[in-house]
């Protein structure tokens, strides 16, 4: 398994100092973006090429990139670019307003993921579903996002069954994600990837 660098990774991000000097390093804590200094109403640790599968991790990429604590302007820098190219299907729900985690899981992590059957049998449904042209532009669909009106947790099986969700072109589909996270004034999420394999699902714990 290969590793790149931060710089490598993250070539647009700034560090503030603090998180980059040697008590850092010797605690092994992850570089924080230099934003982070003085405003910390949004924090999310980003693994993005790292699933945890029963508790243990698992890399889903190589080369691997490394951890790194960004604000949410930061995460949507970093993370737009790789989720607009990702040619999967995605079934992206809506967090809430307390999450403190949010994965990409790919279908057949499901299981290991620890979904519920019902669940994951719900979710497989979805991805097989043929998506209507994108709802913002008509270009072909390949993210469902289902907003908290229509499925309120993942527990809700025969929501995620029943309800149509908003069917979007990756491009709008992450805009739509990214909005969401707009609307959520505060957050503190110790883990968040970035999708991988043929097609999955984005979920949220907290």
């Amino acid at each position: 398994m290969e590793y790149v660098t931060h710089a490598e990774a993250y070539p647009g991000i700034e560090y503030h100092a603090r998180s980059r000097n040697w008590w850092a390093w010797l605690k092994g804590t992850a570089p924080e973006c230099v934003h982070l200094a003085h405003e910390h109403s949004w924090v999310v640790t980003l693994i993005p090429d790292t699933l945890y599968l029963r508790g243990k991790r698992a890399m889903r990429r190589d080369p691997v990139r490394p951890e790194v604590v960004l604000c949410r302007d930061c995460l949507a820098e970093v993370a737009i670019g790789d989720m607009e190219q990702y040619g999967g299907k995605v079934a992206a729900f809506e967090p809430s307003s307390e999450f403190t985690q949010y994965f990409f899981v790919a279908a057949p992590d499901f299981e290991a993921a620890g979904l519920a059957p019902e669940v994951r049998t719900a979710i497989e449904e979805c991805l097989d579903r043929e998506l209507p042209p994108c709802s913002a532009c008509e270009k072909a669909s390949t993210w469902l996002w289902f907003s908290r009106e229509q499925v309120p947790g993942l527990n809700e099986v025969n929501s995620i069954r029943e309800k149509p969700g908003e069917p979007f072109c990756a491009a709008h589909g992450v805009r739509k994600m990214c909005s969401a996270f707009e609307k959520i004034a505060q957050a503190d999420l110790y883990y968040m990837n970035l999708p991988y394999g043929e097609s999955g699902a984005y979920v949220g714990i907290g």
